[in-house]
């Protein structure tokens, strides 16, 4: 019979993850760029210049990566989240007092080590441990929480830039998302393997040849996953990171309603979380994840015809993508936990993410010079959706190839 304390418990777990990571990535990967017109109105940066320390928050996180998924794997996960927290905190103060583009740069690296200690690693380390069954419900709710933070904090910063102006209101936030981070840690979190207890696993979340790193590195389909993720992460953070610009600067799109288009694409992402998390649980994985990232790309297409006076199109637009950049999200995760997870997950995730979030940073960087040499996002906007179909093809071929994967076995 189940263990009713420890299932309440489990509970109690994710609904801590979820306010810890709302408050991480709602904040610094999905509210921050809403700031990038006010950065360029106030030093007169260009794209690549107010892109650069977004890039350099996304190196630093990839290099912290694998040492944040050792320490995790060793040590307490609710500590390591508690330090990531403080350290959020700071550098979003940080922020609001900075002067020149390196200070912002600087703040940005202190952000990206702040995030590899208490952002999705760490979350998902902790959420693996607990929840052997219903992992891909418990996966789609936790991610939901990044999604949140996308709607409710650019609406929060948007009233605070009128008011108040950037400076201050990145300060508050700062303090705000410490609090939060850190009384969770406080109050909710506990380190736990539930997963320990061998719980059966649905056929669509069994992990397929769970072993040591090392043993990862030799096969073929550790590759071909780190294709599909790393791709979809290079057009992910990229879009997250440039449409605030494009709306704002190529479109025309009046600042008033960006944080409106913020707002209704992150809070449709919270339906395509949860909804591309209980799929998987009921269909298989590969053939979910493909669907969401077809839905990514025609979004990606409908982006690059946008204009400001077709709103029904704009509003089109943030409802599709939102469901289809959650989607494809959320089933990166499970991808790797469906083949990897166990004793070494917490290094092999680690090590996905570094080169992941490798990806992320050259697709703002890639994504920032294509805009400069060619004067818009429409050539960028192309290359991002014929990516997005190339990977979709990927999947689909690693769900066919399982099987020839268990009779060729690791790469010799």
């Amino acid at each position: 019979m189940p263990d009713a304390p420890q299932d309440r418990r489990k509970w109690s777990v994710l609904s801590g993850l979820f306010l810890v990571y709302m408050a991480s990535n709602g904040i610094t990967l999905h509210t921050l760029p809403l700031l990038y017109p006010e950065l360029i109105e106030t030093f007169g940066w260009r794209a690549s210049e107010v892109t650069l320390p977004a890039t350099v928050f996304f190196i630093v996180g990839a290099l912290t990566s694998p040492p944040a998924g050792w320490l995790l794997d060793r040590y307490s996960s609710r500590l390591i989240i508690a330090l990531g927290g403080l350290l959020l905190c700071i550098g979003l103060v940080a922020y609001g007092m900075t002067q020149t583009l390196w200070q912002l740069v600087a703040v940005y690296a202190l952000l990206g080590l702040a995030l590899s200690l208490c952002g999705l690693v760490s979350n998902m380390v902790m959420l693996t441990s607990w929840f052997a069954t219903g992992r891909g419900r418990a996966t789609g709710i936790l991610l939901m929480a990044s999604s949140l933070g996308g709607a409710l904090f650019p609406f929060i910063v948007g009233t605070g830039l009128e008011q108040s102006g950037w400076r201050t209101t990145v300060m508050l936030a700062g303090i705000g998302v410490g609090i939060v981070i850190l009384g969770s840690a406080w109050l909710l979190l506990r380190d736990g393997r539930l997963a320990s207890q061998k719980v059966a696993l649905p056929p669509s979340l069994s992990p397929r040849g769970v072993g040591s790193l090392n043993a990862a590195l030799k096969e073929r389909r550790f590759y071909a996953i780190i294709f599909i993720t790393g791709s979809l992460w290079f057009i992910i953070i990229a879009l997250t990171q440039h449409q605030s610009i494009h709306l704002a600067r190529d479109i025309g799109l009046a600042k008033t309603l960006l944080p409106a288009v913020f707002s209704l694409f992150f809070g449709s992402s919270v339906i395509g979380k949860l909804g591309f998390g209980l799929l998987s649980d009921r269909f298989d994985l590969h053939k979910v994840m493909a669907v969401s990232i077809l839905l990514l790309a025609v979004a990606l297409l409908l982006l690059a015809q946008l204009s400001a006076l077709d709103r029904a199109l704009l509003y089109l637009y943030a409802v599709m993508a939102g469901i289809g950049f959650s989607g494809t999200f959320t089933c990166i995760q499970l991808l790797v936990a469906s083949h990897y997870s166990g004793t070494h997950y917490g290094r092999i995730l680690a090590i996905v993410v570094l080169i992941d979030t490798l990806c992320g940073a050259l697709g703002t960087r890639v994504v920032a010079l294509l805009r400069e040499s060619q004067g818009d996002y429409q050539m960028a906007l192309t290359i991002m959706a014929a990516l997005a179909l190339i990977a979709a093809a990927v999947v689909v071929q690693l769900r066919s190839g399982e099987q020839a994967y268990e009779t060729r076995g690791p790469i010799a």
